[in-house]
């Protein structure tokens, strides 16, 4: 089957270990997947607005599934979204009414980005640049109290709790819902609380039957949990060298590291074996 769809993740798979991409080099794979008419699809937990800053000028040429899934953008507009049930989300918050501050709880929804005040975030050191650090608090919401009337539709939340309490924290709120909303791991500590049914590979399948192509038409790259089903969907699934165990178990093959900009030189070698 012939490749038609490139879809990868980024923290942790594009992104060097400080969080940058190399513009320059992907401009130049993004000209020849043109020439092959295959989209470059980058799905990631992440919101817009961090893409836009990360790609610059090359956010209209690739397409972003964006908040693990909940946000579809084409030519730099959104095509679709999946907002939470409205009990959810007033479960979820009354559930973590106190401890916002401490386990670095975000909102991500369709007015941005909300945490209450006085959230200090600890870990994001390890995969940004203090620039991008500043930026994301800059766009950020710090509010007295986290309201569902703020957010016009909620997206998905998140929460820092760090690697030692990560897996204690995935099973309670995995509990807690009842298979309604599901906690999955992005790294580096993060959790993703997402709608059930709502993930990378639900946004990709959206893609398929926009653009009449099946999924073994799809060559995936990801690192971490999250990405798991995206990579069970794809025809050619690579995990990254520096992947969690979740993502090399459902893989076809191995990329080499980000920190060795892995992506890059699997795309490369076979764009240049492709001819």
């Amino acid at each position: 089957m012939t490749i038609k769809l490139i879809a990868t993740d980024m923290d942790g798979t594009l992104l060097d270990p400080r969080g940058q991409l190399d513009l320059p080099r992907l401009e130049k794979i993004l000209d020849k997947l043109d020439q092959r008419d295959i989209r470059f699809v980058i799905a990631t937990g992440n919101e817009i607005h961090r893409m836009r800053e990360l790609l610059g000028h090359l956010a209209s040429r690739v397409v972003l599934v964006v908040a693990n899934g909940a946000r579809i953008f084409e030519n730099n507009k959104l095509v679709q979204a999946q907002t939470w049930d409205d009990a959810m989300v007033d479960k979820a918050l009354l559930h973590f009414k106190g401890r916002e501050c401490r386990d670095q709880f975000v909102v991500t929804s369709m007015n941005g980005s909300f945490v209450k005040k006085g959230t200090v975030f600890t870990e994001l050191n390890k995969f940004m640049t203090p620039e991008m650090i500043e930026k994301l608090y800059q766009r950020t919401n710090f509010v007295d109290e986290l309201n569902s009337d703020l957010f016009g539709g909620v997206l998905k939340m998140s929460m820092v709790v760090g690697e030692e309490r990560s897996s204690s924290v995935l099973q309670e709120i995995n509990d807690l819902f009842d298979g309604r909303v599901r906690a999955v791991s992005s790294g580096y500590g993060c959790i993703d609380i997402l709608q059930a049914g709502i993930h990378k590979a639900w946004g990709l399948e959206e893609l398929l039957k926009r653009w009449d192509l099946t999924s073994e038409q799809i060559m995936a790259f990801g690192d971490s949990e999250n990405d798991v089903e995206m990579l069970e969907l794809a025809g050619i699934a690579y995990a990254m060298e520096n992947a969690d165990d979740e993502a090399k178990v459902v893989a076809t093959a191995l990329a080499p590291a980000n920190s060795q900009a892995g992506v890059y030189q699997v795309l490369e070698n076979w764009l240049e074996k492709e001819g």
